[in-house]
């Protein structure tokens, strides 16, 4: 399923271990955790379940974008992320969840049809997780989430179910793939294209000239040291003419199907390799150069075939379809029985649930060396600064 919202997919833990490390707070005003917000064929998903699991994302969310852009998240929860609708992207993500929710309810109504079910053991780590989510958090923490122990051990039972789920749906894939299908040859090559200086509207004939001869003699002196070497070493070569220059090694598919896939994602290149490098391969030996510079649109490629059959990288691609027909089977098998179940979602309990830039979500580290744990904290200003030892603290944003 395309998932477009912001935020990856939920992964809060189907283990004990995974949150027994945890505490979640938040400021997330007054909600009534226990109402229903959706139905899935007649059994009630309370506002509990979404808020946690919600709030969990959040946290997530926030820690990646202040991993990768290293700082606050400039608003980002306010930004509207679909023009027509108006609907922002905090909006987006607790919609989101609760598709997933939803989802996921009904993975386990389904578990019974294919022989899936949670052990003692499982139910054991489950009840402990919750357990020790609730103890590090405050009441006043766990209010402002409108959760409980048994919202807590539900979000962790449905992700069992789910993450149990996956092998016995797509039991049936077909795993047989062909040589030809899946088959892939390996290249190496040298892109050398015109010098930035000579591109664009302002550049004279002359200079872009200049810059296509500078492009040409550059792949010509690497081809012809690449010819001249055994077993060159066509990166090292390519960095001696200009540092700034590399070759590249990958490999391509044959299959006219998988080919008509791949130009499309690629935009004409077959998993990135331009076609007049692949069009130049197919006179190749294995091992063997391409005796002539390789030109298509004022770019000049030096190429050599390494495969015209990688055993190795076929393989990988048998691999890649089988995992990717998986896949295609889980997501229709799911989409066919969310068309048939009767969802009822109820908008108004759903909009209680808010997720707004000034509700902050992070995860904390514990700040005694020793300790492993880390917790998650939130509020309007940034992280709880008097928390005890193994608790988070939250107070309830004024709405």
């Amino acid at each position: 399923m395309d998932r477009k919202n912001i935020g990856k997919k939920i992964v809060v833990g189907c283990l004990a271990g995974t949150l027994a490390v945890t505490g979640l707070t938040g400021c997330s005003g007054k909600m009534d955790g226990t109402s229903v917000v959706a139905t899935v064929n007649g059994t009630d998903i309370p506002l509990g379940v979404v808020s946690f699991m919600t709030r969990y994302q959040q946290a997530q969310t926030q820690q990646m974008y202040e991993m990768y852009f290293g700082g606050a998240d400039s608003g980002m929860w306010d930004q509207v992320a679909d023009e027509k609708s108006g609907e922002t992207y905090g909006e987006s993500a607790r919609n989101d969840v609760l598709e997933q929710v939803e989802e996921m309810y009904l993975l386990k109504e389904k578990a019974k049809d294919h022989d899936v079910e949670i052990t003692e053991e499982e139910r054991e780590q489950i009840t402990e997780a919750a357990q020790e989510f609730m103890e590090a958090n405050t009441g006043e923490t766990l209010e402002n989430l409108a959760v409980t122990q048994s919202d807590i051990e539900t979000a962790l039972e449905i992700q069992t179910y789910e993450k149990k789920m996956f092998d016995p749906v797509v039991a049936d894939v077909d795993t047989n793939v062909s040589d030809d299908e899946a088959q892939q040859t390996s290249v190496t090559y040298v892109e050398v294209a015109e010098d930035a200086a000579g591109e664009g509207e302002g550049a004279s004939a002359n200079e872009e000239e200049e810059t296509e001869a500078s492009a040409k003699e550059k792949a010509q002196q690497i081809l012809d040291e690449v010819l001249a070497t055994a077993d060159a070493d066509m990166d090292a070569i390519a960095k001696e003419v200009d540092e700034g220059l590399n070759a590249v090694e990958t490999h391509f598919t044959t299959d006219p199907q998988e080919k008509e896939d791949d130009e499309e994602e690629e935009d004409g290149a077959i998993g990135g390799v331009p076609q007049a490098v692949q069009d130049v391969v197919k006179d190749l030996a294995d091992g063997e150069v391409a005796g002539e510079l390789v030109e298509e649109d004022g770019t000049y490629y030096v190429v050599r075939l390494e495969k015209a059959f990688d055993e190795e990288a076929t393989e990988d691609e048998k691999d890649s379809i089988i995992a990717q027909r998986k896949q295609e089977l889980y997501d229709d098998t799911l989409e066919d029985w969310k068309k048939a179940a009767d969802i009822q979602e109820n908008k108004k309990v759903l909009k209680t649930l808010k997720v707004t830039s000034n509700l902050k979500f992070t995860f904390k580290q514990e700040e005694e060396p020793e300790e492993d744990e880390a917790e998650v904290s939130a509020n309007e200003e940034g992280p709880a600064e008097d928390a005890e030892e193994g608790e988070v603290s939250g107070d309830a944003a004024e709405e």
